[in-house]
């Protein structure tokens, strides 16, 4: 019989489960009081990043770090980390609904991420972002050295900017997005192509889009074979899943009476059980939080359940397909502060095992009831009364093999678990203690881990951690830097900081360790003189004043045009004095920024050639681009510029 204590009931939440297994461990649980604060609480978004694809150097600063180290597979991504891909390398992260990767010698800083928004920020080098579907209220944005864009619906797009940040590139495969620099904006839709250039007497130019280069077409590829993988994962779990595309390369689905869909891993090593062969790193928010080395090791460890059916361990993603929320790792953790220490030496060990189907997890951060009620609806069938239990049956605990140990240093210093496991005898983890969390302080090289931190990275030129970006939609502030929150994490006994803690420490933080790295785009235009178009003989267009930072205006498709009729408008975006910087949107300090360079594979920096005009067709010579296409959609025009539209930047006066 469970037993529910009026202390336990008034300050914890979890859900009222019962034994299913009479082999299974019967636990008394007495989860730390910190683990859900009483008054209400900013809740971790449900969605994050997730480090899917790496080629070549790619280097990752953690939120709050200050030092680069070489990224790792399967790293949750999120607000405050940034990414560098150095010569020749790409990478691919993952967002829930959307795919956002980095070409050669790049730079991106994820600015904002989380349910309601994706803003990442560009100094240098080549990004593309496919977004699958946009929220209804969702705000998503690249921002660059001289120009912000904001995307209004689903599509790909593509941000080249320049290794000194002068010209930003904007493509538009699908979908439609709005430019905003020096305090003027301009729609750019499929398939259109915009440069915008300089800053001080900035201008801008419109052109369709030519051949792909070996980067778009690689991005167009990887987004068909994750259509492809999603929809043969679509019966049994969300696309917004991160990780979900590579469960069919890698194993099998099956429909199990007892546990529903269940999938299984082809290729295990002897004796492998879930969380053991990977390492744990701190992730603020979080805390300790998984990080797994199969190339399919996300999903499963963030998300769901595993069981053990017949002797083969599978995961359970659960009957219900709703909304995925992210968890740092599915486990429990037992042992405690100095457990064991004559078998582990210095301050102990640290055990966990895997959540059981229908087993509740209980988050080691301060949350809100509703927010465990979400994180654990696709596995709990019984939710909506939210009570916490003093006493849980575990059926992983009693499973042989089931449970992890190892030594705080190896847990705390990110080194390879499955190098690490000290063996335990089944009698002593049966009577160790189930703990809430994992009771281990972290220390800086937790960010990372050993392994990663003990290798080179490949490091940013250090010109971009001062070059600033532009943005629409000011973001939160920069990370606490780590070794701030250094002292009160040695005092919560492995718990994160709540986000009044983080609140607090931001208030006492030296400004100086947090420069502003972002500024507003809409920067009011402080002269009336009119702004000269790039074509030599075009009209000048006059400057449109925008006072503050406002959200996109709608968004309007070129009109078609005659087959010879040059389609494509020159006009100047409004001037931003070099010499007087625009005003600084008002937000706490932040690090500064980090920058990155465009390149080609292979090749030395330069503008992306299909931002070039095309060169007019001689007389008597007919151009692929004059000739009209034969479906019967508008006809292509020619791609060599038109005159200038002689309306202001927002709309015609």
């Amino acid at each position: 019989m469970l037993t529910i204590t009026t202390a336990v009931r008034r300050s914890l939440v979890g859900v009222l489960i019962a034994a299913t297994s009479t082999s299974c461990v019967t636990q008394v649980v007495q989860a730390p009081t910190p683990d859900v604060a009483p008054e209400p609480v900013n809740d971790p978004p449900a969605r994050v990043g997730r480090l899917a694809l790496i080629s070549g150097s790619l280097s990752f600063l953690a939120a709050g770090d200050s030092a680069w180290a070489p990224a790792d597979l399967n790293r949750p991504v999120t607000t405050g980390d940034a990414l560098w891909s150095d010569n020749m390398a790409r990478a691919e992260v993952e967002l829930g609904s959307a795919e956002l990767r980095l070409g050669s010698t790049t730079q991106v800083s994820v600015e904002r991420l989380d349910d309601a928004a994706i803003q990442v920020s560009v100094p240098q080098g080549s990004a593309i972002l496919h977004l699958r579907a946009l929220a209804p209220d969702e705000t998503d944005e690249v921002d660059a050295p001289n120009a912000a864009i904001a995307f209004g619906t689903a599509g790909e797009y593509r941000v080249d900017v320049s290794p000194d940040g002068a010209t930003t590139t904007i493509t538009v495969f699908s979908g439609a997005a709005q430019v905003t620099a020096g305090g003027a904006s301009f729609p750019v839709n499929a398939p259109q192509v915009a440069t915008v250039r300089g800053e001080s007497g900035a201008t801008y130019s419109l052109a369709y889009i030519g051949p792909l280069d070996d980067f778009s077409q690689w991005s167009q590829a990887r987004n068909a074979m994750i259509a492809a993988a999603d929809a043969r994962a679509a019966n049994y779990v969300s696309p917004d899943m991160p990780g979900v595309a590579d469960l069919a390369t890698y194993g099998q689905w099956d429909e199990d009476a007892t546990e529903g869909p269940i999938w299984y891993p082809r290729e295990v090593p002897p004796g492998w059980a879930p969380y053991r062969n990977g390492h744990w790193v701190w992730v603020s928010r979080w805390g300790w939080t998984w990080v797994d080395d199969a190339p399919w090791g996300f999903a499963p460890f963030h998300y769901g359940r595993w069981a053990n059916v017949r002797g083969r361990w599978g995961w359970t993603p659960g009957r219900e397909i709703a909304p995925p929320v992210y968890a740092p790792a599915l486990v429990v953790f037992v042992g405690g502060n100095g457990w064991n220490a004559s078998r582990f030496g210095g301050s102990g060990g640290v055990g966990w095992f895997p959540l059981g189907p229908r087993e509740v997890y209980r988050p080691p951060y301060a949350t809100s009831p509703g927010y465990v009620q979400r994180v654990n609806v696709t596995n709990v069938t019984n939710v909506t009364n939210v009570t916490n239990v003093t006493n849980v049956t575990y059926r992983n605990r009693s499973q042989p093999g089931a449970v992890t140990t190892v030594s705080q240093t190896t847990f705390v210093n990110g080194y390879p678990v499955s190098r690490g496991v000290v063996r335990v005898p089944p009698q002593e983890i049966s009577r160790a203690p189930i703990v809430g969390r994992a009771p281990v302080v972290p220390t800086r090289v937790s960010l990372v881990g050993e392994g990663a931190a003990a290798r080179h990275a490949a490091l940013p030129p250090a010109a971009l951690q001062r070059r600033p970006v532009v943005a629409v939609h000011e973001p939160p502030p920069a990370p606490v830097p780590f070794s701030v929150q250094q002292h009160t994490l040695a005092t919560t006994a492995g718990a994160p900081l709540t986000s009044a803690q983080v609140e607090q420490l931001r208030r006492e933080a030296p400004a100086v360790t947090m420069p502003v790295r972002v500024r507003a785009a809409a920067t009011p235009v402080q002269s009336d003189a009119p702004v000269h178009a790039m074509r030599p003989g075009a009209p000048d267009v006059h400057p449109v004043t925008v006072a503050q930072p406002v959200p996109p205006p709608a968004i309007e498709r070129v009109p078609e045009v005659p087959a010879r009729q040059p389609a494509t408008s020159v006009e100047r975006v409004p001037e931003v004095s070099a010499r007087q910087p625009a005003p600084v949107v008002e937000r706490e300090p932040a690090p500064a920024a980090r920058t990155t360079t465009r390149s080609d594979l292979g090749g030395a920096a330069r503008t992306p050639k299909m931002a070039r005009p095309a060169k007019p067709a001689k007389p008597g010579n007919r151009s692929r681009s004059a000739t009209p296409p034969k479906k019967a959609r508008a006809p292509r025009p020619d791609t060599h510029p038109a005159p200038a539209d002689t309306s202001p930047v927002h709309g015609k006066p």
